[in-house]
């Protein structure tokens, strides 16, 4: 399965070497697909799917906005 799951991320990371906010978009969604389960499982109280999906997208948009900002402090020429 995860043979798989690495030939089509190899496929998708050779056939569009130019667009790079697909890539990060995918990877993002992917990433949340394995977060999310986390979530769901920590909460005592027993949220629901769609909440957890939600948990999850939200903890990745805080951290890339925090990682963003970073590099922003750390090199301002760029930007």
């Amino acid at each position: 399965m995860w043979k798989n799951i690495v030939q089509i991320l190899k496929f998708i990371l050779s056939e569009f070497p130019q667009q790079k906010y697909p890539k990060w978009i995918l990877f993002a969604l992917i990433l949340n697909v394995a977060l999310a389960p986390a979530v769901y499982a920590t909460s005592a109280q027993g949220i629901n799917r769609n909440t957890a999906f939600a948990i999850g997208l939200l903890i990745l948009v805080t951290l890339s906005l925090g990682i963003y900002l970073f590099a922003v402090i750390l090199q301002p020429e760029k930007f």
